[in-house]
Parts: C-alpha cells; sequence; structure tokens
C-alpha cells in the first residue's frame, strides 16, 4: 500500500518520537533529525496534536511530546490523523459503485487484501514500533549501524 507524503512523514515522526516518549521534541530537531520539510512539519503536527496523539508545549522551552502511552497509539490511528482514509470498500480499480452495485473483478480478492491491511495498521502500536529500534529513520543513520 502507498501512502501519501504526509503519512509518511507522519509515521516516521511518531516513530522516531516514540524512542524517547517521555522527551519533549523541538520543531527543529525533528527537521533536522528526520529531514523533513518544515511546512508538512508544521501541519502534521497540528493534526497530530488535534488528534490528541501529541500535545504541543508552548513557550521558550517548549515542544512537542507523546500525548497517550505507546500501547495505546495504534499505526492506524496515526495514518488517520495525518487525513488518510483507509476504506475497506474500496474498488482496486477506484470504481465509484464497485462495492455497491456490479462488482468488478478484484472486488473480493482485494477487499481480503484491504481487510489485512487494516488489520495490521490497527494492531501494530507504536511501542510494538519502539521495540523494533527505529534508528533507521534518523537521516544519519550511520552513526548507529
Amino acid at each position: 500500500m502507498n501512502f501519501s507524503t504526509t503519512t509518511e512523514y507522519a509515521l516516521r515522526i511518531m516513530s522516531y518520537m516514540s524512542l524517547e516518549e517521555k522527551q519533549l521534541y523541538k520543531a527543529t530537531d525533528i527537521i533536522e533529525e528526520l529531514a523533513i520539510p518544515h511546512r508538512y512539519l508544521r501541519k502534521l503536527m497540528t493534526k497530530l496534536s488535534k488528534s490528541d496523539i501529541i500535545k504541543s508545549v508552548q513557550g521558550k522551552y517548549g515542544g512537542y511530546m507523546i500525548a497517550r502511552d505507546l500501547e495505546d497509539i495504534s499505526l492506524l490511528d496515526i495514518v488517520e490523523a495525518s487525513g488518510e482514509k483507509i476504506d475497506q470498500s474500496e474498488c482496486f480499480f477506484g470504481l465509484k459503485n464497485c462495492a455497491f452495485s456490479i462488482k468488478c473483478q478484484m472486488h473480493h480478492k482485494w477487499g481480503a487484501i484491504n481487510k489485512q491491511i487494516h488489520e495490521v495498521l490497527s494492531t501494530t502500536t507504536l511501542l510494538d514500533i519502539k521495540k523494533s529500534n527505529p534508528r533507521f529513520l534518523i537521516k544519519d543513520f550511520n552513526e548507529f549501524s
């Protein structure tokens, strides 16, 4: 499955922040560490804050931190907070009425795959990601290898 750039950035940001979930992250540090454009970061952090996945701390020593326990944030939560829709009834060929009237040749096969994708995203948490040590996300990963 291909996600939008916005969703990919949201997943990278949250995976990175899961490394030290109690830390307060400055926007400039996230931009530098993950090589994410400033315009994406500001937009995403607003979306993630509105979804109560992260919280924003204002002021000179402010930044962002994860708002909930890692095991309570699924990848699906992050995907949906970024604005991506995982529609299990979406047609493989992009037909508007495939699921409701005449079903295309791929309808049942695609439905099963789409259901599996949804299940993986909804059952995989940030804690699972943290356990996999996602340091590969950092632009200067060579320091860790």
